[in-house]
Formats: C-alpha cells, sequence, structure tokens
C-alpha cells in the first residue's frame, strides 16, 4: 500500500517538474527571441548612427568651405574698396 502511495507521489512530482522544465522552456524561447530582435534594433540604430556622423562630417566640411569663400570674398571686397576712387582716402568699413 505504500508504495501505491508512494508511486502516486512520484507521479504527480514527475508532472511538476515537466510543467516546471516546459515553462522554463518557454521563457527562454522567449528571452532569446527578444534577444534577437534587440541586436537587429540594435544594428539598425548603430548603421543610422554611423550614416548620421558622416552626414555631419560632410557638413563640417562644407561650412569649412564656406569660411574660406566668405573670407576670401570679404578680402576681395576690401581690395575692391581700397581700387574705387569712391572709397580712396575716406572712412572705410571692412568686410
Amino acid at each position: 500500500m505504500a508504495s501505491s502511495e508512494l508511486k502516486i507521489v512520484l507521479e504527480d512530482v514527475k508532472e511538476k517538474f515537466d510543467t516546471v522544465i516546459d515553462a522554463f522552456n518557454t521563457v527562454k524561447e522567449t528571452l532569446d527571441r527578444h534577444i534577437e530582435e534587440n541586436r537587429k534594433e540594435h544594428q539598425e540604430f548603430r548603421d543610422s548612427f554611423l550614416a548620421i556622423e558622416a552626414d555631419v562630417s560632410v557638413l563640417k566640411s562644407d561650412v569649412a568651405t564656406l569660411k574660406t569663400d566668405v573670407s576670401e570674398i570679404g578680402k576681395d571686397l576690401n581690395e575692391h574698396r581700397d581700387n574705387t576712387e569712391l572709397h580712396a582716402g575716406g572712412k572705410r568699413r571692412k568686410a
């Protein structure tokens, strides 16, 4: 009689372990799926960031070129004023 009760208890314990193992596997699969999704999102974010970084580098280069161009135009304007009779000898404003 005791052995049949023990078998029933052991079967119940086994069923509970099986339930816990199934739950664990379900959680593990869910976590694995989320990890993969996060990995993809991270890679997309990184790719976007690198593209933005490249755009910023191009913009910096463009701004430096514009500064140089504006400086040259200012020098040309000052030279033109120096060579114009209307401005010769008068008070002049630097460009």
